[in-house]
């Protein structure tokens, strides 16, 4: 363990600052089982990345993201664009944020008490990384409704007592109010499709919003992404599909169809905003590729 060197990357506004006594929790903890964790704390959008970039190049080999998806997101971008300059480095997670997507989807314990117990005894094992752009995602990317979706949740609108779930649940119903259909274009190992949707769902998880099983065949060590398409619905359809997905039974729905591929290229009419890990990554025309076994991950055994 001397060779060790624990980083702890946290969100001081997660969980709108409720829970930074949780982090500090967790690194006595740590210290207190001999792993000397430094703690640092974001100051900024998209520092979490930056931090993690000169955690591995200052040699760490456990980089810890504490806070929602989008710090995970930030720090898994930022260990992998700089592990070059060391060896392999672990990430860990203590979820701390809206959804934890990952977590979940890891069967990585959200109860306070299990945080330390987690990174000190979990297993290292390998999942698989979506692609978008020149950036690395972990759970769903997300284009059309469902983006609207999450950047009207990430600007912070839905009312401040709606957390996690309920709060994507609220946004869902507000901008289904501004709902019209996009033209998209979508073109991987499952050939071509297009024409107007709803959305198109990228993952290489299962769910977003929590406990939304938007792609429910997906799996994070399959080597494959999944696609979920919805095509044009009124949105009495929609109100109809939403209770459907907390149980990935929407895609029984005659309008929804399920895709694996290895690589995917969307086109839209006009330029569309794309968002994964609840980030803004980028905006159509847009690839998506996945990456095998690119991450090093502290989690309970698969």
């Amino acid at each position: 363990m001397p060779s060790e060197r624990w980083v702890l990357i946290a969100n001081p506004v997660s969980g709108r600052g409720k829970r930074r006594h949780l982090v500090e929790r967790v690194a006595h903890q740590l210290q207190q089982a001999g792993r000397a964790p430094e703690l640092v704390w974001t100051a900024k959008h998209q520092h979490a990345e930056e931090l993690a970039g000169i955690a591995v190049q200052d040699g760490a080999t456990h980089v810890i993201a504490c806070g929602g998806d989008g710090t995970v997101h930030q720090v898994v971008n930022g260990v992998l664009k700089a592990r070059h300059a060391g060896g392999a480095v672990t990430v860990g997670i203590v979820p701390l944020g809206r959804c934890n997507d990952l977590a979940r989807a890891l069967g990585i314990p959200l109860a306070p008490g299990a945080m330390a117990p987690t990174l000190l005894k979990g297993t290292v094992r390998t999942i698989d990384l979506g692609t978008v752009g020149d950036q690395y995602f972990n759970t769903v990317a997300t284009l059309g409704f469902d983006s609207l979706v999450a950047e009207y949740v990430a600007a912070g609108r839905p009312p401040r007592f709606l957390t996690g779930t309920s709060a994507y649940v609220y946004a869902t119903l507000v901008n289904l109010l501004r709902y019209h259909p996009f033209e998209m274009r979508l073109r991987g190992d499952f050939g071509t499709v297009e024409g107007p949707m709803l959305l198109a769902a990228t993952g290489n998880t299962s769910s977003y919003g929590g406990r939304m099983k938007i792609v429910p065949t997906a799996a994070p060590d399959d080597g494959a992404l999944d696609v979920c398409l919805v095509r044009h619905v009124s949105r009495w359809e929609v109100l109809r599909m939403l209770p459907t997905v907390f149980s990935g039974s929407h895609v029984k729905h005659p309008k929804v169809s399920l895709h694996r591929t290895r690589n995917l290229e969307i086109a839209t009419q006009a330029p569309l905003s794309v968002w994964a890990d609840g980030e803004r990554v980028g905006s159509t025309p847009i690839t998506f590729g996945i990456v095998p076994n690119a991450l090093r991950i502290l989690a309970p055994p698969a």
